[in-house]
């Protein structure tokens, strides 16, 4: 099953970078500086003018050693953009049955944003691959999700939304499978005059916290 696929891809990786700008001018050239960092798993925001073009781009310039994912998908019509473009995963930030519906049309598994315990079993049930628990860092951080496991220990979730390099490993080791980072890891690298070089140092640091428990389930 898809779902089965792309959870096997987060339990293999443990990591996401999330890319969101005001453009997408830079996303291929980050894409290219995480990938040989040794990020595998990236995700390009549609509310950024030109994420589209971006995936695609990505895609062929990294080809099938990159999974490259469109986020902020909210419609049933942004499946179709994502799809399009080549993406290889969906990522919500709310729960919407139409996109969950449209993506196994599509061919896509998601990974569905949710926060409230209700919102996160109803994500799992409707078919996510797994359930982004967005924004983490605002309601509590590790304690949250460790609340959030206890009940419900069957549903793969990614952390999201204020994930810190010194977070990785508690996220990871509360049995996430896998965590998801945009402006710690990414800082200034999608602007015109952000640092590529800092974008390396800081996505090797990131790789190495999460690689302790890569293939661990």
């Amino acid at each position: 099953m898809i779902q089965h696929h792309l959870q096997d891809t987060l339990i293999e990786n443990r990591l996401v970078a999330i890319l969101r700008a005001d453009n997408a001018n830079r996303f291929a050239d980050a894409a290219t500086v995480l990938h040989a960092a040794g990020v595998r798993v990236l995700e390009a925001a549609l509310t950024t003018p030109g994420a589209p073009e971006a995936i695609a781009a990505i895609r062929k310039k990294l080809g099938d050693d990159a999974h490259v994912g469109a986020g902020s998908v909210r419609e049933p019509s942004d499946v179709d953009i994502a799809a399009d473009a080549g993406a290889t995963f969906l990522v919500t930030p709310t729960v919407n049955p139409l996109v969950l519906e449209r993506a196994h049309e599509r061919g896509l598994p998601v990974v569905c944003g949710a926060l409230t315990p209700t919102e996160i079993d109803q994500a799992w049930r409707l078919g996510a691959a797994a359930v982004k628990v967005f924004p983490i860092a605002a309601v509590g951080g590790i304690a949250y999700l460790r609340a959030i496991r206890a009940p419900m220990p069957d549903i793969p979730l990614v952390p999201t939304g204020g994930v810190h390099l010194a977070d990785v490993a508690k996220y990871l080791e509360s049995g996430s499978i896998a965590v998801a980072a945009a402006t710690p890891l990414l800082g200034d690298s999608l602007t015109s005059s952000g640092s590529l070089a800092d974008l390396a140092a800081r996505a090797s640091e990131f790789v190495a916290a999460a690689a302790k428990y890569v293939s661990r389930t």
